[in-house]
């Protein structure tokens, strides 16, 4: 009798307690099979609850929905609904789906929900997956995050069915982050198909924020490299899909080195990545330091980083991509602008930099702040020549160079002259890198 008394106890404990563990490192689960791994819902609602005066109605609507584990993939259809008992009664005044769907009310067009589930995706606002039936044809499934009173914050739709003859379908991928949204629908009469995927992140405070394909890439490049976000910075971070590979793109993120985070001072290691858009997987990546990259940001400050797609073909089946620092001086009486471009190949699963922070503009002067003042500017331009060096073609430097003399005139007058010169130079693969040869006018 004490053995039964013990297992009796063990068996609740060991309901709640292991679902905690498989959380970890757990694949998506179809939401068909999905385990309901909390029994007891009193347990899990009361915590978050205290919080704030959660609706009565609403918390009762809550207890009698199954509570399903992240990651899961929504996918439910037409198929998921064989027998009249796989529809559920479901309350959606309590719901609140007449917010989403301001036609609720109308009897033509027939809105029912008929299943619902619940997602633990934090302490600080409930979730809600419920699919609704839309007349005969159409089916939807809305993730919908309500705050600590019932009140809905933000909803979006995870998974469709049509079954009409333009059938349009889709699915989603729910983690505790994230939404991944793949949506497929026929383009031609012999109902050949094609998709759009979008990702949609939970913000901690339960809104819902579709994201671009940029950032996208973003939280890829971050996370795989396990960057510290808090070390990063967003106004910095570059992302550009390249001519040449529709399918592949550049993602460029900056970190802020270790100790270098003194007022008006910043050293920035550098983290590029090539990512296949079609399989999310970088293929390529560089690394280097602060300490070698160049990139500072003092009273002189890196304003930009952009990527360079121009063709820089550097051998008959090599092209290269750029990245270009851009530094300006604030200084009213001494302006200062610089911009360099450094190179990079694809070499295995890795980038190689062949050329390495080459300046291409470079802006300066001295000047009285009222008129009289001497500036320099250098414009350069990069022509892939038709000699090779080392197996790479030689790049010739056409350089503009304008000099600005203000003067004032016999009248007391400002005025300005100009004086343009013409250099050119090239730049010649070593074996490891593009040096520059002296410059001819």
């Amino acid at each position: 009798m004490k053995k039964i008394l013990i297992l009796l106890i063990l068996i609740p404990v060991s309901c709640v307690d292991r679902p905690k563990k498989a959380l970890k490192n757990q694949r998506p689960q179809e939401v068909e099979n999905a385990v309901d791994v909390v029994e007891n819902f009193d347990n899990e609602i009361e915590a978050p609850a205290q919080k704030g005066n959660v609706d009565g109605a609403f918390k009762k609507e809550l207890q009698k929905l199954p509570l399903k584990a992240v990651p899961i993939t929504e996918n439910t259809s037409f198929d998921s609904f064989i027998d009249e008992d796989d529809y559920k009664v479901i309350n959606a005044k309590v719901l609140k789906l007449h917010k989403i769907y301001k036609n609720w009310s109308n009897p033509v067009q027939k809105f029912r929900a008929i299943v619902a589930y619940r997602l633990d995706l934090s302490k600080d606002f409930y979730t809600v997956v419920v699919t609704i039936l839309q007349g005969e044809y159409i089916m939807e499934t809305q993730l919908i995050n309500y705050d600590l009173k019932g009140t809905i914050i933000a909803s979006e739709m995870v998974a469709y069915d049509e079954i009409t003859e333009g059938w349009t379908r889709s699915k989603s991928t729910i983690t505790k982050e994230t939404i991944t949204y793949n949506y497929q629908y026929p383009v031609n009469e012999e109902q050949q198909t094609t998709s759009e995927t979008h990702v949609v992140s939970i913000e901690p405070n339960g809104t819902l924020n579709r994201l671009g394909v940029d950032q996208i890439f973003y939280n890829l490049v971050i996370k795989a490299l396990k960057l510290n976000r808090k070390e990063l910075l967003p106004n910095l971070q570059v992302f550009k899909i390249l001519p040449n590979s529709p399918n592949e793109a550049v993602v460029v993120i900056p970190e802020i080195a270790s100790g270098s985070e003194e007022e008006h001072f910043l050293e920035l290691n550098t983290h590029i990545a090539v990512v296949n858009l079609e399989t999310k997987q970088i293929t390529h990546q560089y690394f280097e330091s602060a300490q070698t990259n160049g990139w500072i940001s003092d009273a002189v400050q890196l304003r930009e980083i952009k990527i360079d797609t121009a063709p820089y073909n550097v051998s008959k089946n090599t092209r290269a991509f750029g990245i270009r620092v851009y530094n300006y001086g604030a200084s009213h009486a001494n302006p200062y602008e610089n911009e360099t471009l450094s190179l990079f190949v694809k070499s295995n699963n890795t980038l190689k930099k062949i050329l390495h922070n080459y300046t291409i503009i470079d802006y300066g002067g001295e000047w009285d702040t009222n008129c009289l003042g001497k500036f320099i500017r250098h414009n350069k331009t990069l022509i892939i020549a038709q000699e090779k060096t080392n197996e790479y073609y030689d790049i010739t430097v056409k350089n503009k160079v304008k000099e600005t003399n203000n003067f004032e005139d016999k009248n007391g007058d400002c005025d300005s002259k100009d004086v343009v010169t013409h250099l050119t130079s090239v730049l010649k693969f070593d074996g490891e890198l593009y040096k520059e040869l002296k410059t001819s006018q």
